[in-house]
């Protein structure tokens, strides 16, 4: 597993090497993998980037609340994570603002160790989190809260990316986590893990994946912020209609079975793909905000205008221009 961890992390930079000596030179990250993030592998991949005249660099980081820490000092420019992230960090008085969506709802499977098979065995247990103020960190608590489990009879521990936790709860250092498609089905079919709670089906909502910049950013570069989404529009719609090349794309960040990505990939793109052009659903806002409450006071009485998380004018624009409706000819 620590083999697998390793590889991830070094294997990105080495990919998306410079492809054009006159491109606009622009990195974007993502906390955590999921095959939704073969847009953007698709995108630079078949050349969609540059023909939009970017030279893109793609940071694969192990959690989200590293990627937020990221785009804030200016490392990237743009972040494809969890929008709760854009919650805790404009409390903090930073400038994070989401373009578009990518998930609405928890995309998260709560899987517990074999002796582990009720909700009630759950209570004073470990659960695996990549990091605190992560999605992982979020699903936790609402998982909890949805299982009328009181959050002081658990222990969150951080433990990194997927591989990390999956080591965890095998080893038995961690009694629960949470994770996303194909990694969860890897869980339970191959490591013999009990599915608690299928979030999704729960009907938890969630700003899951969002596409955030800097509101700096956004304000001093519009048109490079619309043909980055255009782009990555673009890499969505190629990926929805080569499930071969998703696939193939997926296999070079997350380690499963093979009959494990037709799993993630049906599960992200086949059912929700078109997520990402829709804005996150101010109920999963509400939720991050009420949930940072019990915790930071600055939270309270926040709303998703008072903290300026979202500005959809963009992706309204491309949406308005018939653009969308070309690529799904």
């Amino acid at each position: 597993m620590k083999q697998t961890l390793a590889w991830l992390i070094l294997l990105v930079p080495t990919l998306f090497a410079p492809m054009h000596l006159h491109a606009e030179k622009i990195r974007v990250g993502s906390g955590g993998f999921t095959p939704l993030h073969s847009m953007i592998w698709a995108a630079h991949d078949q050349g969609v980037f540059k023909k939009y005249g970017f030279d893109v660099e793609y940071l694969a980081l192990n959690s989200g609340t590293l990627g937020a820490q990221t785009l804030l000092s200016n490392e990237i420019q743009f972040l494809f994570s969890t929008g709760a992230l854009a919650v805790t960090a404009n409390l903090q008085g930073g400038d994070m603002t989401m373009v578009s969506g990518g998930f609405n709802f928890f995309a998260f499977k709560m899987v517990a160790r074999p002796e582990i098979k009720t909700a009630e065995d759950l209570k004073g247990k470990r659960f695996a989190i990549s990091q605190f103020g992560s999605a992982t960190d979020f699903a936790v608590q609402a998982s909890l809260e949805k299982l009328a489990i009181n959050p002081k009879q658990a222990t969150l521990i951080q433990l990194g990316g997927n591989p990390s936790r999956i080591a965890a709860l095998t080893g038995g250092s961690a009694d629960a986590s949470v994770f996303s498609e194909p990694v969860a089905t890897l869980a339970i079919k191959k490591y013999r893990m009990n599915l608690i709670l299928d979030m999704a089906a729960a009907g938890l909502a969630f700003p899951q994946s969002t596409l955030m910049v800097k509101r700096s950013y956004l304000e001093a570069n519009r048109d490079k912020v619309t043909s980055f989404l255009k782009a990555m529009i673009e890499g969505l719609y190629i990926v929805k209609k080569d499930k071969a090349l998703a696939i193939q794309l997926t296999k070079k960040y997350i380690r499963a079975e093979d009959e494990m990505y037709a799993v993630g990939y049906d599960y992200f793109l086949g059912q929700h793909g078109e997520d990402l052009l829709n804005m996150p659903d101010r109920k999963g806002l509400e939720l991050v905000i009420a949930q940072t409450a019990k915790t930071n006071p600055k939270a309270k009485g926040q709303t998703p205008e008072s903290l300026r998380l979202m500005d959809a004018s963009i992706l309204e624009e491309i949406k308005k221009s018939g653009f969308v409706d070309k690529l799904k000819r």
